[in-house]
């Protein structure tokens, strides 16, 4: 093991392989740290496990609607009557993915794999605790860049510790279905993880203190989610608190709630907390770089800078945007900037960010939803929106929940939701419109194939021509020109 390198990057998840692979390539001196494994929260507790329990949960569902295809109905049965054959799926296709980042394809890179607990020293030293030996050796390198993710948030409930709890640490490994679960928090992996388990067979409460579920999204979109889990079982407690918890004597776990001013108890088989992330900064001593941070992100400028130029973070430690593909677009942001002169840096762009919560609808954005729009823009703002009812591939394949919406001001794209079939796929379409800067009418400008689900993007564009076509100018305009035209 060498000592002094170009780039020591700190943490190997998303955002630290591909800043570490990628500054190699370029003929970098580079080391990458990690404490445990390659491949970070997305891969073992994140994106890859969620989405494959997700699809193992709608299976089930659509068993049970079967008679929307003409067949009858199904109750699902676990393999060998026992849960523990789904988070075995969930575990073969993490065993399938985890080889793309496997230390040896690092180290054909050129990346030096060390597995360890690093801390900083000093500005441009830092001492990692090796693994399996326990060893301490002193590193130094030129640039670093931090990429140590997060972990989940968990509220200081009373009780909540001694009592037991999960997150989506812990959720991929149960053996046995939950009978009764409560959901903590009606964010995206709440809502995700809450209907998969209502469709697996749980009984699911789901406890949100603020009024609404899905916050961050369009209310149209949090009330048409709410309704529709309402019918799929899941008992939604918005604007109510959990404030103690409890074993009872048989062995349930007892959660105390508070909504408008009155206290109840709900019993459960698990708890489930889901309420937030918060960065890994725990142990990196980073007083000692004189790198400033805080419990929920490491401080960076728009290079992705911390207070120390030459240390750079990336991924969910920065607290921007805690989702996989914005880790790889800031290690991305990372390379470029950690070797190249300041004249051809490049900032970060967090104007087009897309994301997707992948419930059934999907449910995907990009942009300014329509409250932050009119904020901003008062009565500038044009609202467009289409129903999945009106696509007709949606009608093919009884998937006619949802709606696109799309935000305009002064007729060009600042915003656009999907909820809908495919929701995650489709809204790249919205993504590439708005880092073109391009005007509503231009999604009518393609030829997309007859029947698909993104028909419904280019009927948003449609709906804006005929508005402007409609209007009383052009309608003058045209109705001049007719009366030139029938003249000869």
């Amino acid at each position: 093991m060498s000592n002094t390198y170009d780039l020591i990057v700190i943490g190997g998840g998303s955002a630290g392989l591909v800043a570490a692979g990628g500054a190699a390539i370029l003929g970098a001196k580079v080391a990458l740290i990690e404490k445990n494994q390659l491949g970070g929260d997305c891969l073992y507790t994140g994106c890859v496990p969620s989405k494959t329990l997700v699809k193992s949960a709608k299976f089930a569902h659509q068993t049970r609607a079967a008679d929307r295809y003409g067949f009858q109905t199904l109750e699902p049965k676990f393999l060998d009557d026992s849960f523990a054959s789904i988070t075995d799926r969930v575990q073969k296709v993490i065993n399938v993915i985890e080889h793309h980042d496997a230390p040896e394809v690092f180290e054909e890179m050129g990346v030096e794999v060390i597995f360890g607990a690093a801390r900083f020293v000093n500005q441009h030293e830092i001492e990692v605790s090796l693994k399996d030996t326990e060893e301490k050796s002193v590193m130094k390198a030129k640039r670093f860049c931090i990429s140590t993710g997060s972990r989940p948030f968990v509220p200081p409930i009373e009780g909540l510790h001694e009592t037991g709890f999960i997150t989506n640490e812990q959720v991929f490994d149960l053996k046995e279905l939950p009978r009764r679960l409560i959901v903590l928090g009606g964010g995206a992996i709440g809502i995700e993880l809450g209907q998969a388990f209502a469709r697996l067979g749980s009984h699911v409460t789901l406890i949100e203190m603020a009024e609404r579920i899905l916050t961050k999204e369009d209310e149209e979109v949090s009330g048409l989610m709410e309704k529709l889990l309402r019918e799929e079982g899941v008992d939604i407690r918005a604007k109510t608190e959990a404030v103690q918890v409890h074993k009872s004597a048989d062995g349930a776990k007892v959660v105390t709630v508070e909504s408008g001013g009155e206290k109840f108890e709900i019993e459960a088989d698990e708890i489930l907390a889901s309420v937030g992330r918060m960065a890994n900064v725990d142990g990196l001593q980073l007083e000692k770089a004189n790198v400033e941070y805080d419990e929920k992100q490491i401080k960076t400028n728009d290079y992705l800078q911390t207070s120390q130029k030459h240390i750079f973070a990336a991924g969910d430690a920065t607290g921007h945007f805690q989702f996989t593909h914005m880790a790889d677009y800031e290690a991305q942001i990372v390379i470029q900037n950690a070797f190249t002169p300041w004249p051809f840096r490049k900032k970060t762009d967090f104007r087009v960010v897309p994301w997707a919560t992948f419930t059934e609808p999907e449910i995907a954005r990009v942009g300014m939803i329509e409250a932050e729009a009119r904020a901003k823009f008062g009565d500038g703002v044009k609202i467009y929106k289409v129903s999945f009812t009106e696509n007709d591939r949606a009608q093919t394949e009884s998937s006619t929940g949802g709606f696109a919406k799309v935000v305009t001001n002064k007729g060009r794209i600042i915003g656009a939701t999907l909820v809908g079939e495919h929701a995650g796929e489709l809204i790249h379409e919205f993504v590439w419109a708005m880092k073109e800067k391009l005007k509503v009418t231009d999604l009518n400008k393609i030829i997309r194939v007859y029947p698909t689900l993104a028909k419904i993007v280019q009927a948003v564009g449609t709906e804006a021509t005929l508005e402007n076509l409609r209007s009383p100018f052009v309608q003058k305009w045209f109705e001049r020109y007719l009366k030139f035209w029938r003249s000869f």
